[in-house]
């Protein structure tokens, strides 16, 4: 029972038991820890970093913008799947390196 107060789970949740850990119970939980960052560590480096920019999604009127057209036409490419676009309810969204793989098959 006593062992369930000093769980990582207990811990994350309130930090300041820590301080109540027996010296038995603190070995234990640095072995976990140090087991689990091993893994984490091996975990966050195999997957590839994606640039942030890359994570924002644009509006048409910055798509526009971009390719120095119209909304109306930025629309229509995305429309038409020339532009590869993200549709949330009626918005539309462009990720920037969708701009960037329609200007390189467009020749611009």
């Amino acid at each position: 029972m006593m062992s369930e107060l000093f769980t990582l789970d207990a811990l994350v949740e309130d930090p300041a038991r820590a301080a109540m850990v027996p010296p038995k119970r603190a070995q234990g939980l640095l072995i976990e820890l140090a087991s689990l960052q091993a893994v984490l560590l091996q975990r966050a480096l195999s997957q590839p970093c994606i640039d942030q920019e890359e994570e924002l999604l644009l509006t048409i009127r910055e798509v526009a913008k971009r390719l120095k057209v119209s909304e109306y036409r930025a629309y229509e490419l995305a429309r038409q799947g020339s532009l590869k676009a993200v549709r949330l309810g009626k918005s539309v969204r462009v990720k920037p390196s969708a701009i960037d793989d329609y200007l390189l098959r467009h020749g611009a």
